[in-house]
């Protein structure tokens, strides 16, 4: 089974190694031994897109410190070493903060390098498990999200080469799973059981996509026709084929854009909410602060105790017209909650109101201005909290 990144409670970085691989090889892959004796892997990671992409790699020890800079038809040749199990995303609109802030993939670390963080489950993935006992595993995953294609060639003409993915794949993404420029998974845009194949729908028997609806049905039937042998959700290895194994030996070559050019992402907009003194009504634990909601790092998060209502809020130091807002939930998410602003932090104005709230990502138009922006929750989508991997504004200085 290949979960989301957002599919459960831990922070992300400590899912990755443990969670993409699908539930029916996990168990023999767990009694496998060790690695055999083999030399390294050799990945090249192309960029076949008309702009800049920014790769992301975990663990950062296999390549330049976690991330980089990739310009149109460029390409960078690393190795990997036996027994690593990582994934690398393409991250587009990187701007030159630190940790850098960009449209989809955002991680931690210091400027472009993820530095052992990784990215915001907004964006595409290829993952690997080289040399379990002489067997290299690998995939390309769009649980999350659809923002660059991308196409895997094997050197072992014998081996599944899942090298087509068309742009197409973004441009007919459904009016309610889109995000800027990039593509939202159903899972990752409505944050259900259903559509991330856990609790009562956590095995291959009970995530039926046919009984989801026409919308989610789209992103699985896009990618399963534009991205063949590819993930669209948990279980695609059973419909699709999409998790591949080789036996180790073979080289990959990974294309950001393998059937030509995406649309380029919009440069991000500042998020002028970044590192500014935040205040909370309560947090889960001193693990849990509401600073780390406007860290700039996808891995941390601010989640509030146990019970309605809660708030957060953030001092943006100025009066701001404020014109989006974006709400990067983590697992326990807000069902009901409004979006206020105040000039004191003491009167404050509703800019926007929601009662149906899907948790994932929540990228909201909003019309308001003040120096103090608050997500006052009202109504809790789970048993836990309300917790926020990142609390995001854009606007102008007044």
């Amino acid at each position: 089974m290949h979960r989301s990144s957002s599919a459960a409670r831990r922070p992300v970085v400590q899912r990755i190694a443990a969670t993409w691989i699908p539930a029916a090889i996990a168990a023999s892959l767990s009694a496998l031994a060790a690695p055999t004796s083999a030399g390294a892997t050799t990945f090249t990671v192309k960029n076949n897109c008309s702009y800049t992409v920014f790769p992301g790699i975990f663990p950062a020890s296999v390549f330049s410190n976690g991330g980089w800079t990739l310009a149109p038809g460029a390409s960078s040749t690393f190795n990997v070493p036996s027994g690593s199990i990582g994934r690398l995303w393409g991250r587009t609109g990187c701007n030159s903060a630190s940790p850098a802030q960009c449209t989809t993939g955002s991680c931690g670390g210091t400027g472009l390098q993820c530095a052992g963080t990784t990215g915001q489950p907004n964006t595409s993935l290829f993952e690997w498990n080289i040399n379990a006992s002489g067997t290299d595993w690998y995939d390309v995953s769009y649980v999350d999200a659809v923002d660059n294609p991308i196409g895997v060639a094997v050197t072992n003409a014998s081996c599944v080469s899942p090298s087509v993915c068309s742009a197409s794949v973004i441009t007919s993404c459904p009016t309610d799973l889109r995000s800027g420029a990039f593509c939202l998974s159903p899972c990752s845009r409505f944050n259900t059981d259903q559509f991330c194949c856990r609790g009562a729908f956590g095995t291959p028997q009970t995530c039926v996509v046919a009984n989801w609806t026409a919308v989610a049905q789209t992103y699985v039937n896009n990618i399963h026709a534009q991205c063949p042998r590819e993930y669209s959700y948990a279980y695609d290895e059973n419909a699709g084929g999409a998790l591949q194994t080789c036996p180790t030996g073979s080289n990959f070559t990974i294309t950001f854009c393998p059937g030509g050019t995406a649309p380029p992402p919009p440069p991000p907009a500042t998020n002028v909410a970044l590192g500014r003194p935040t205040t909370s009504s309560s947090n889960e634990s001193g693990a849990f602060t509401p600073n780390l909601a406007v860290d700039g790092n996808g891995g941390t998060r601010w989640s509030s105790a146990f019970s309605d209502p809660q708030w957060i809020q953030v001092d943006l130091g100025a009066a701001f017209a404020i014109n989006r807002v974006v709400l990067r939930w983590e697992a326990a998410f807000g069902r009901a909650y409004q979006i206020q602003t105040s000039n004191d932090g003491a009167s404050w104005t509703t800019i926007r109101t929601t009662t149906n709230g899907v948790g994932g990502v929540e990228d909201l138009a909003v019309t308001g201005s003040g120096r103090f922006v608050r997500m006052n929750g009202t109504a809790r989508g789970t048993q836990w909290g309300y917790s926020l991997f990142e609390f995001e504004v854009n606007g102008t200085r007044q």
